[in-house]
């Protein structure tokens, strides 16, 4: 077998999903033929896909030094760096990509997402639009580009190329199509949860106004989520997912209803609170909290990781070596509301945090628990959603290149009113957010103590 059958085979398995027989392949092209530059190339989009980063740089390098002007090398290189928020070496490499194959849509389209996420919105618009011209079908980058107008505030514009993410991502469907919401009037209609947690808990706001149209609500959660829409929404009918339900009119997705209502930055649906904790759970925390904590002091629940399956947790999620200065403020009482393995980041603290990860079964005692402190000071998790959506002053912690419902700018979320953003002014910098945070934190104390002194005189 010659080198470029060996090739033409490993692309076969390629586009087939057999990476490993792919990698031999090409592999094997390689020992017939040393200079094989697409051979080099095609080990290192493999490498890619199976996010073995480092070593597909090797095979892609090696590829570009055979044939220095090869475009689906560069552009791999620049997927790559973009993967590894290397974005300065991701748009060079795109640029150059594009300089020597102008009509390439998928490169127009990461260089696009590189300058999004280096804050250059007006370029990251011009290559999106770029790589949809030249690609009819091209639904990523149609995506894409609804999520960079509702980054702007642009919703009328957005939320059409939002409703692709159901194509793009393979989520859960229905019969949902676009319908105008007076034909709903009198109907049974079920909606059903997407997404994340934090994705339900701010979408699910649109339940009551699916409510006030409609003869019968059904709501499809997951379990996590079910005692806690149940203390919230007494009118409409909360079932998990293992459960089936009867004849409906009419289905939609959560986050499809903000299309649906032709949502504007002036039209948010915003009575806060929309989430109520459990009047008993509210008490169970309230007699749990008493007997640990002796004083009065201020109260913060803190959380700094998100899912680590999340796609962009590297950049949402704070290194706990750099929280942890905030537990250096003795006048406060801590209380972790991290869960799952990142609550082990509290055996590295000298600090008393109180940790309550191991009694908390779901969202409803997080609820619970959070009715009953002061402040939260969190990531981009869906606790910044819990709080937000039951009115609790909440400080959420955000990155560069934030999620689209924070906006690309300002302190004061659109979605949340009582929520306080404190921002990145430098990707990957969050000491100087820290920093600002233990600031103003001091700040709100001695307030709070001027106010506690006013109060018992």
């Amino acid at each position: 077998m010659n080198a470029e059958l060996c090739f033409s085979q490993g692309l076969a398995l390629a586009h087939e999903g057999d990476a490993l027989q792919a990698l031999e392949l090409f592999h094997q092209a390689i020992s017939l033929k040393p200079d094989y530059a697409e051979a080099y190339n095609g080990i290192g989009a493999l490498l890619i896909n199976i996010n073995n980063l480092n070593e597909a740089e090797f095979y892609l390098q090696r590829a570009l030094e055979l044939k220095a002007d090869y475009a689906e090398a560069l552009f791999n290189l620049g997927t790559l760096f973009s993967r590894t928020s290397f974005l300065e070496e991701a748009e060079i490499c795109l640029r150059e990509t594009i300089s020597h194959e102008p009509g390439f849509p998928e490169a127009h389209f990461r260089l696009g997402m590189v300058l999004k996420q280096m804050e250059r919105l007006d370029e990251a618009e011009n290559h999106l639009e770029l790589a949809i011209r030249l690609r009819s079908d091209f639904k990523e980058a149609e995506f894409a580009l609804g999520v960079l107008y509702l980054l702007q505030g642009q919703y009328e514009k957005g939320w059409r190329g939002y409703e692709l993410r159901r194509k793009i991502f393979n989520a859960c469907d229905s019969e949902c199509t676009h319908r105008k919401v007076e034909e709903l009037i009198g109907e049974k209609i079920v909606l059903f949860h997407e997404q994340g947690f934090g994705d339900t808990i701010h979408f699910v706001r649109y339940a009551q106004e699916i409510e006030k149209v409609a003869s019968e609500v059904v709501l499809f959660l997951p379990k996590q989520l079910e005692r806690l829409m149940s203390a919230s929404f007494e009118n409409i009918i909360i079932q998990t997912d293992e459960k089936m339900v009867g004849e409906y009119k009419f289905s939609c997705p959560l986050p499809s209803l903000p299309y649906m209502f032709h949502t504007t930055l002036d039209t948010i649906p915003s009575p806060i609170p929309y989430i109520k904790a459990d009047s008993n759970l509210i008490n169970n925390w309230s007699e749990i909290l008493k007997k640990e904590i002796k004083d009065q002091s201020f109260t913060i629940g803190v959380v700094w990781a998100g899912n680590p399956n999340h796609k962009n947790d590297k950049n949402r999620s704070i290194p706990f070596h750099v929280f942890k200065q905030l537990f250096s403020l003795q006048e406060v009482t801590w209380v972790s509301l991290q869960m799952d393995e990142k609550a082990a980041d509290l055996q590295t603290v000298s600090h008393q945090v109180i940790d309550f990860h191991e009694n908390i079964s779901d969202f409803a005692e997080t609820a619970g628990l959070i009715e009953n402190l002061d402040l939260i000071i969190t990531v981009d998790t869906a606790v910044a959603h819990l709080a937000g959506a039951m009115g609790k002053e909440t400080w959420l912690l955000l990155s560069v290149d934030p999620d689209w419902r924070w906006q690309e700018k300002g302190q004061e979320s659109l979605w949340y009113p009582t929520i306080r953003i404190f921002r990145q002014n430098h990707r990957g910098d969050w000491q100087d957010v820290l920093a600002r945070v233990k600031t103003n934190l001091e700040v709100r104390l001695k307030n709070n103590n001027n106010f506690n002194k006013i109060k018992d005189n």
